[in-house]
């Protein structure tokens, strides 16, 4: 089994690069282009390497109000841009997992994530979390595993997994020992596009737009109404 693992894992690398070289990284700034203008927009997970960039992104499109979220506090570099810019960037410190932080964020017209799905112990608690910050788009971008043949819906709980076949520089937790004290940034998750599809159907969210590159998919999503 880990030798066709690793095979999986090996072909899903490739087709990535050959997409990368057609086709450049997933749309994340073409997409905060296209939705942000005018809009309330909220990127959640926005210092870990971004140092809120994103958020920056949103307001020079002319989104009408940038809240940046993150449980890390803000760094060195997004506090300099902040001041630079005389940015009007609101920054909340906060778990989006605590209902506090979701409350003190509020309700935004339109939501990025990027980055933190498959480092949540409880993915469909993550997007519950988002659901209730969106009022009309939510933009995610999340790591991923290309299709198991004839199993749809299919994910791999890294801590219960041999990671070696997944294993790449910088990984906490397939790289290294799994530490449940590192928390988030732990790699807690390996997530199909057909299970992600049916996270985002459970936890309120219909699927418009699906950028898949083999090991990394961005989504475009509105809310179920109702839900």
């Amino acid at each position: 089994m880990p030798v066709l693992a690793r095979a999986w894992i090996a072909a899903a690398r490739a087709r990535r690069r050959l997409a990368r070289r057609r086709h450049g990284p997933p749309p994340r700034d073409e997409l905060v282009r296209r939705f942000a203008p005018g809009t309330t927009f909220a990127d959640v997970g926005a210092m870990w390497g971004l140092d809120g960039a994103l958020a920056f992104a949103a307001e020079d499109a002319g989104a009408r109000a940038v809240t940046a979220v993150d449980v890390m506090a803000p760094t060195e570099r997004y506090a300099a841009e902040h001041a630079r810019r005389a940015s009007a960037v609101r920054f909340v410190r906060g778990d989006l997992h605590d209902p506090a932080t979701v409350e003190a964020v509020g309700v935004h017209e339109v939501v990025w994530c990027s980055g933190l799905l498959y480092h949540a112990p409880h993915p469909l608690l993550t997007l519950e979390r988002l659901r209730a910050l969106t009022a009309k788009t939510l933009l995610l971008a999340t790591e991923s595993l290309p299709e198991v043949p004839g199993l749809r819906g299919a994910c791999v709980f890294y801590p219960g997994a041999d990671r070696r076949p997944f294993a790449a520089p910088d990984r906490v937790g397939l790289d290294t020992p799994f530490d449940p004290a590192r928390g988030y940034e732990n790699w807690w998750w390996g997530i199909t596009s057909s299970a992600l599809r049916g996270m985002l159907a459970a936890s309120g969210f219909e699927v418009l737009e699906v950028h898949d590159d083999a090991l990394h998919l961005t989504v475009v999503a509105r809310p179920q109404v109702p839900f």
